[in-house]
């Protein structure tokens, strides 16, 4: 009897474990995974955020990030619409996504840095050629590959 009653308080304790660990609800934004978005995004989320060394938080949800690829591509002088994202990294105050516009065209990688005095991502460079294999051009993306932890 006490045999069964130890293994029943063991697999009661293996369930309780199990279910704490499948309800949380923070993101994991450092992982190397890409994440994909498709807009208009009228789910709600909690908003990840990644601390810059500034200490202000620097949002790195989905919309916001989809928001600031659609806003660096009209500042480009593209007339493509971007209407997904594909998240590849997001820390330190910089991130790297790759901007998929509707239909069907080329989807360029887009750097981000977060700027704290505005509250708001700016980008470095977009391009289909960019990203932070071999050697990035120029010491911005230098600076943001090496951020991102490439």
């Amino acid at each position: 009897m006490r045999r069964t009653t130890m293994g029943l308080l063991v697999v009661t304790a293996l369930v309780a474990l199990i279910a704490a660990g499948c309800s949380s609800s923070e993101p994991d934004n450092t992982a190397n995974t890409p994440s994909s978005t498709a807009a208009p995004a009228t789910t709600t989320a909690s908003a990840a955020t990644t601390t810059t060394a500034s200490g202000t938080a620097a949002d790195c949800s989905n919309a916001v990030l989809l928001q600031a690829a659609q806003q660096a591509l009209r500042e480009s002088g593209s007339t493509a619409t971007v209407t997904s994202i594909t998240l590849t990294r997001c820390r330190n105050g910089y991130a790297l996504l790759s901007a998929h516009p509707a239909p069907g065209g080329e989807s360029p990688n887009v750097f981000l840095v977060w700027r704290p005095a505005a509250g708001a991502w700016e980008a470095i460079d977009l391009g289909t050629g960019i990203d932070c294999a071999g050697s990035p051009n120029g010491p911005k993306l230098t600076a943001a590959c090496k951020a991102l932890g490439y």
